[in-house]
């Protein structure tokens, strides 16, 4: 069965590759409102929103970096995720930034798994 946008997926990740995709979409956040695009503002805030809600912090910290967490995001909020990584990946090899450039293909391939 095809998974449609609005169906909700969730997906089990180390609290790592969250950071890495929650850091990603705050970077998309600020530069389209820097360019004037309300719409990809609104998904990534409510991307980041979904993610606050769900990461089981520990004493109002972040979970350890090797702990698995699941997030629940529609397909396609998974899909703008998986665009942003995909876009910063280059731009972190570029600047030389090789573990965030690991942290977006680790995303991708967690994010990519959606329908396997």
């Amino acid at each position: 069965m095809e998974m449609r946008n609005d169906d909700p997926v969730t997906l089990d990740m180390p609290a790592r590759i969250w950071a890495g995709i929650d850091a990603g979409i705050d970077n998309v956040i600020s530069s389209e409102a820097e360019n004037g695009d309300e719409a990809a503002v609104e998904v990534g805030l409510r991307i980041r929103r979904a993610g606050w809600d769900q990461v089981p912090w520990v004493n109002g910290a972040w979970p350890p970096m090797d702990q698995v967490i699941s997030i629940r995001l529609t397909v396609a909020e998974w899909t703008f995720a998986a665009d942003e990584a995909r876009h910063g990946i280059p731009i972190y090899e570029e600047l030389g930034d090789d573990e965030s450039a690991q942290l977006g293909r680790d995303a991708l391939a967690v994010i990519e798994s959606i329908g396997r």
